[in-house]
């Protein structure tokens, strides 16, 4: 009588004891989940992080027991300057023959071309792109508003 009634606690306690161990040992699941555009998070909280995306998380907050995951929309940076194409010397959007006495000044008199054309990169005369502005760039240039 008394093995029985020990081997029913035994066998009790292993039992709660296995259904504790497995409750403890649940791996945490993010089952649900979309693909959109495009993007890049660093997320972190406690012991976990949550790093990079495949596209657009859903807009508004996902939440789930003691954890929380805000989703919106990337904000793409505002541009401080224009961008011009190399060869584009009066920055007018155009490579074209009025780019030609800028592109002159700028290869002869740099500190002039800065001068007169103070929202310009001096390095859009760069045609050849070794890195300088000088007369190596002028086959390039010809060739760039000739088409």
């Amino acid at each position: 009588m008394f093995t029985k009634r020990t081997n029913q606690i035994g066998c009790t306690l292993i039992v709660l004891l296995l259904a504790g161990a497995t409750t403890l040992a649940d791996d945490f699941d993010l089952s649900w989940y979309t693909i959109d555009g495009g993007g890049e998070m660093w997320t972190t909280g406690g012991d976990f992080e949550l790093s990079g995306t495949i596209g657009q998380p859903d807009a508004g907050v996902m939440t789930g027991g003691d954890f929380e995951l805000a989703g919106g929309f990337w904000a793409a940076p505002a541009e401080t300057e224009p961008l011009y194409d190399i060869g584009d010397m009066n920055c007018d959007g155009n490579v074209d023959f009025f780019d030609i006495d800028p592109f002159v000044l700028a290869v002869t008199d740099p500190a002039g071309y800065e001068a007169a054309y103070p929202d310009c990169d001096l390095m859009l005369a760069d045609c050849n792109g070794d890195g300088s502005v000088d007369f190596f760039d002028i086959d390039a240039f010809v060739a760039l508003i000739t088409g």
